[in-house]
């Protein structure tokens, strides 16, 4: 990763007008994409964020805003040089959009037919699949292989004309979770590879969790919140990115069992149900082991969970701490003074039923 930017977009506005609506998908929104990024975008259905990225090589003319990518004024260059602009500019999508009646060598050839010679386009052809992984499916049609080849191939489409960015709208969206993986360890060592500034555009933070190095949340056509992977998951401000986050890390499912478990629910005023968040360092602590020794308060450990995130470890712990009520004041303050964030949990009827 560098700090010279690849992707520039400013002030950026979408409005659409239907049968008398107006509808504003994207909202004066400013971001920039640094070359050899994986920055994800992610947000809910309808949030604006594929009409966003779709501003980047111009399938979607921005209402207002200004849109630079490698250097180059995308909104002010003629045909021919849009054209030209785009080559450089890769997408997939999340259902692969191939060409049933050709051969899976001539869907990944179909961007070169008019560019290199029969025999440079087979050379070219073979690299790219054998770059996928994919060289024994060439004489293959579509219908013969799964949906996690068929997104390999539509990779290999997409990188036949050398692109410097590669957008994924969606793409593994409708794929296995274990195939989801598979395409997204692809995506991060092409991009480790080549070189390649990665736009991963979806609804699951786990996709992004998994690969990305920056983060953008979209709601209702606007950035709400953005930053590096381990800051967003380690601060969310917005109750959006927590619920993301919250998903991705499974505590929502952990937290949906405990309160259904009497030990946690039915706390003395010696007890309380608290989330345990730490970043980095803080992970090497025996901290449960500290708590007891410091301040007698004991720690029954409901969940916990360690990601590895840009290497670096993020936890999570759900326990129970019981003391005095003084000491757990004082077992809290040393918590949040070694720099863990402490949320105290209490679930609601509805959870509880």
């Amino acid at each position: 990763m560098t700090n010279e930017a690849i992707i520039e977009l400013k002030n950026i506005d979408v409005t659409f007008h239907n049968k008398g609506q107006t509808v504003n998908a994207v909202k004066d929104v400013s971001l920039t994409v640094n070359r050899g990024d994986i920055y994800g975008v992610v947000g809910y259905s309808g949030a604006g964020k594929s009409t966003l990225v779709r501003v980047i090589n111009r399938l979607q003319p921005p209402t207002a805003g200004t849109v630079v990518v490698n250097g180059q004024d995308i909104l002010h260059l003629t045909p021919r040089k849009l054209r030209a602009a785009r080559t450089k500019i890769g997408m997939i999508f999340q259902h692969f959009n191939l060409m049933d009646a050709r051969t899976i060598a001539d869907n990944v050839g179909y961007p070169l037919r008019f560019r290199l010679s029969k025999k440079n386009r087979q050379e070219k052809v073979a690299h790219l699949l054998d770059l996928v992984g994919l060289s024994e499916k060439a004489n293959d049609y579509p219908a013969q292989l799964s949906g996690g080849q068929k997104q390999r191939v539509a990779i290999a489409r997409a990188l036949a004309n050398d692109p410097e960015i590669l957008i994924s709208d969606e793409a593994t969206s409708a794929l296995d979770p274990k195939t989801t993986s598979s395409i997204l360890e692809l995506l991060k060592r092409l991009n480790k590879e080549l070189g390649l500034t990665v736009v991963l555009i979806t609804h699951e933070m786990e996709a992004v969790k998994e690969i990305c190095n920056k983060v953008a949340v979209m709601e209702s056509g606007e950035i709400i919140e953005r930053g590096d992977l381990v800051s967003i998951f380690s601060q969310p401000k917005k109750p959006l990115t927590q619920d993301f986050i919250n998903t991705a890390t499974q505590i929502n499912q952990a937290l949906e069992k405990i309160y259904k478990q009497a030990s946690a629910l039915n706390l003395s005023d010696h007890q309380q149900l608290v989330q345990l968040q730490y970043v980095g360092a803080s992970t090497d602590a025996p901290l449960i082991t500290e708590l007891y020794k410091r301040y007698d308060v004991v720690s029954n450990i409901l969940y916990g969970n360690v990601e590895i995130l840009q290497d670096t470890p993020l936890g999570n712990l759900i326990v129970v701490m019981s003391g005095e009520p003084d000491k757990l004041q004082d077992a809290w303050q040393y918590c949040q003074d070694a720099g863990i964030k402490i949320t105290h949990l209490k679930p609601t009827d509805s959870e509880v039923a």
